[in-house]
């Protein structure tokens, strides 16, 4: 082999393009929650409430704490605390305590999805589609560019 360094690259490139599509296929998976909200939602802070928990053969999801305004009412203020299980609780894991941002339904606050979730604990992972989303697009950029 005359140029080890060819292949290294070559290598290399092929690992950051893989790496760049499958987070680019969670990011997407992930912004698709707004899709099941229906609507593009108004966005507020809370926190998760409860972890999933299981109960004999019953597995209950988490639940979110948030304050948004009472229902049929969208432009009160949001004063009413709701206790509800997010649209997309299956697209990552959310513990007790975590700091949460939502987007709700105006026209029924009590539908949920969570867009941003932040953990101040050590080793602990934070979610953002679109911080996931740029790091994809990134990664198959870097991938590509090696390659020419």
């Amino acid at each position: 082999m005359d140029q080890p360094w060819l292949t290294i690259t070559l290598v290399m490139a092929a690992g950051a393009l893989a790496l760049g599509i499958a987070i680019l296929r969670t990011a997407l998976s992930q912004r698709r929650a707004l899709g099941r909200l229906g609507v593009r939602g108004v966005r507020t802070r809370g926190e998760v409430a409860r972890g999933a928990r299981r109960e004999g053969p019953t597995v209950h999801p988490p639940q979110v704490r948030y304050q948004a305004p009472t229902v049929g009412r969208p432009d009160a203020p949001p004063t009413q605390t709701y206790r509800r299980t997010p649209l997309n609780h299956e697209s990552h894991p959310l513990h007790a305590g975590i700091p949460v941002v939502l987007r709700y339904d105006p026209a029924d606050p009590r539908r949920v999805v969570v867009v941003h979730t932040k953990d101040g604990r050590p080793g602990m992972v934070s979610y953002s589609a679109t911080a996931n989303l740029t790091w994809g697009i990134f990664f198959v950029l870097f991938g590509v560019g090696a390659f020419l």
